[in-house]
C-alpha cells in the first residue's frame, strides 16, 4: 500500500493490522458488530470511525492494547505485562540473562543437586495448577528454578550419562511453565522466546513426544503473536511427525487444537472445524486412567473451551454462547482450567454486551484465584470494557472486581 510519505489514515492502519493478523474483512466486521460494507468504507477512507466506542471496539477486535495506535500516536509503547505485573522483573531477568551475556550480573555459582531443582520445579507446577496465589509463588520461585536448571544443564552437557538429558528436561519444563505465566499477563513476545528455547534443547533427542510438546508451545506462542498461518502450519507439521507414536495422543490432540486456532485466525472456518472435530475424536480416544500431562493442556474440557474461543475468533458469538452452555467442568478440574473457562466466557459475554453474565463469570474466576483478576490480561480487557458501559445493576460487583484487579 503506497502512502507517498504521508501519515497512514485510520482506515489504512486498520487494513494493515487486519491483514497482518490474517483476518478477513467479514470476520473483523462481525466481531465489531458492523457490516462488511461499513468496514470497507472505513478502510478506503470514505467514512470515519463514528465514535470513541467504535475506536475501542476495533482495537479490541484487532488485538491492540492501546486504541490510539490506530490514530498514529499510541500513548505508550510498554507491554501489557510491564503495566500490570511489574513483579515479573526477576523472571524477565532470569530469562534474558543468557550465560553468554550475564547482562544483569547474576553469577550462577555451582549448580545445586538435581533433586533439589526437581523438587522446587514440582512446587512451582503445583502452585500454577492449584494455588490461589499462584502468580505470587511463581514470580518468587520460578526465577531461581530457571537459573538453577540452566546452570545444571551447563554443567552436565559434556557428560555422556543420562544426567545431561534430565537436566535438559528440567530446563525445558521451567521454560514451558514460564510461557504459561507470560502468556496470561500478555507478554507474548517474551512468551515466544521461552517457548522456542526448548526446541533447541530437544533438537538431537530421539524422543518425538518431547519435541512435539515444545512444538505445541511454539505454535501457541505464534498464535498469540498473530502469526496464525504459521501457527497452523507449524502445529500440523509437528502433528504429522507424532501420529505414529501411540503414546503421544494427548500431545497430538493439543497440536490439532492449536492448529484449529491458527486456521480460525486466517478465517478458514471449515479447516478450523475439521481440526476441532479431529481433536474431539482424539480426546474421546484417550485412556481415562492415564495421567494428564501438565506441560500440555488437552482433554474433553479443553476441546470445549477451544470451541468457545474459536467461535469468537470467527465472529460467531451466538455459537460461542451455545458452546459455553454445554461445558461441564469435572469436580477435579484444576484452578487453572476453571479460571480459563470462566475468563473465556466472561470475554464472550462482554463482547455480546451481557454485562451481568460477564460479571458473574469473573466473580467465579475470582473465587477460584483472585490473582488471575489482578494479573490476567484478558480479564483486564474485559473489565475495562465493562467499566466503560458501567451497567447500574452490577456496578457494586464490578467495582469490587476492578479493585481486585488494581484498576479502580
Amino acid at each position: 500500500m503506497a502512502t507517498t510519505g504521508r501519515p497512514l489514515t485510520v482506515g489504512e492502519r486498520i487494513e494493515i493490522r487486519r491483514r497482518r493478523l490474517g483476518l478477513s474483512r467479514r470476520v473483523v466486521a462481525q466481531l465489531a458488530g458492523r457490516s462488511e460494507e461499513w468496514l470497507r468504507q472505513i478502510e478506503r477512507g470514505h467514512r470515519e470511525l463514528d465514535s470513541i466506542a467504535a475506536l475501542y471496539r476495533m482495537a479490541e477486535v484487532l488485538h491492540l492494547d492501546d486504541p490510539t495506535a490506530l490514530l498514529g500516536h499510541p500513548t505508550s509503547s510498554r507491554s501489557a505485562a510491564r503495566d500490570i505485573a511489574p513483579v515479573l522483573t526477576p523472571l524477565n531477568h532470569a530469562i534474558m540473562d543468557h550465560p553468554t551475556a550475564r547482562a544483569f550480573g547474576v553469577e550462577p555459582g555451582p549448580p545445586p543437586p538435581p533433586e533439589r531443582v526437581r523438587a522446587a520445579l514440582e512446587q512451582c507446577w503445583q502452585a500454577w495448577l492449584g494455588a490461589p496465589d499462584r502468580y505470587t509463588r511463581l514470580t518468587t520461585h520460578l526465577p531461581v528454578v530457571l537459573r538453577s536448571a540452566r546452570s545444571l544443564r551447563a554443567a552436565t552437557r559434556t557428560t555422556a550419562s543420562g544426567s545431561a538429558h534430565d537436566a535438559g528436561l528440567l530446563l525445558a519444563e521451567s521454560y514451558h511453565l514460564a510461557r504459561f505465566l507470560l502468556t496470561r499477563v500478555g507478554d507474548y513476545h517474551l512468551a515466544w522466546l521461552v517457548a522456542d528455547r526448548p526446541v533447541g534443547i530437544f533438537a538431537d533427542a530421539k524422543q518425538p513426544i518431547l519435541v512435539a510438546v515444545s512444538a505445541w508451545h511454539v505454535a501457541a506462542a505464534l498464535n498469540n503473536l498473530g502469526y496464525h498461518a504459521e501457527c497452523r502450519d507449524y502445529a500440523l507439521a509437528a502433528a504429522r511427525r507424532l501420529e505414529p507414536v501411540r503414546a503421544g495422543r494427548s500431545v497430538l490432540g493439543a497440536l490439532q487444537l492449536v492448529a484449529a486456532y491458527g486456521a480460525a485466525g486466517v478465517g478458514d472456518s471449515i479447516g478450523s472445524q475439521d481440526l476441532v472435530t479431529a481433536a474431539r475424536a482424539t480426546a474421546a480416544g484417550l485412556d481415562p486412567e492415564a495421567a494428564e500431562r501438565r506441560d500440555v493442556w488437552f482433554g474433553v474440557a479443553e476441546v470445549a473451551i477451544a470451541e468457545i474461543d474459536i467461535a469468537v475468533r470467527l465472529g460467531r458469538l451466538s455459537d460461542a454462547v451455545r458452546h459455553a452452555a454445554q461445558v461441564e467442568l469435572a469436580d477435579s478440574a484444576s484452578i487453572e482450567q476453571r479460571v480459563r473457562y470462566y475468563t473465556t466466557i466472561a470475554h464472550v459475554y462482554g463482547l455480546l454486551g451481557d454485562d451481568i453474565a460477564a460479571v458473574v463469570a469473573l466473580q467465579r474466576a475470582c473465587q477460584a484465584c483472585p490473582e488471575d483478576i489482578r494479573y490476567d490480561w484478558l480479564v483486564h480487557r474485559t473489565l475495562q470494557r465493562l467499566s466503560r458501559r458501567d451497567h447500574h445493576l452490577v456496578r457494586r460487583e464490578l467495582t469490587s472486581l476492578l479493585t481486585v484487579a488494581g484498576l479502580a
